[in-house]
């Protein structure tokens, strides 16, 4: 993702906009075919863990809903597949 926490430049949010499809689309289309074996999908999951864990203890906006009662404001911001494993420090595969 792009943050914009504090990006007060309207030529750079312009620039990013303008960019971004153009840049993305090619590296999408030659890629969305792939075939991905077991480890690097459960790796996959394991980073994206470590997103959603960074997010809970130390970003900014998301801090707002650690309280019982936003649990659901937290965990919309995961991606729809996670996973977590003790001490598992792998190298991607």
């Amino acid at each position: 993702g792009i943050f914009f926490d504090d990006v007060d430049d309207e030529a750079f949010v312009r620039d990013v906009v303008d960019n971004f499809l153009p840049s993305w689309t090619p590296v999408v289309l030659r890629r969305r075919d792939l075939a991905y074996t077991p480890e690097q999908v459960r790796w996959q999951r394991l980073r994206r863990g470590r997103y959603l864990e960074f997010n809970l203890i130390n970003d900014r906006g998301v801090r707002f809903g650690l309280s019982p009662d936003a649990i659901e404001r937290v965990l919309v911001s995961a991606p729809p597949l996670v996973a977590w494993e003790y001490g598992c420090d792998d190298p991607a595969p």
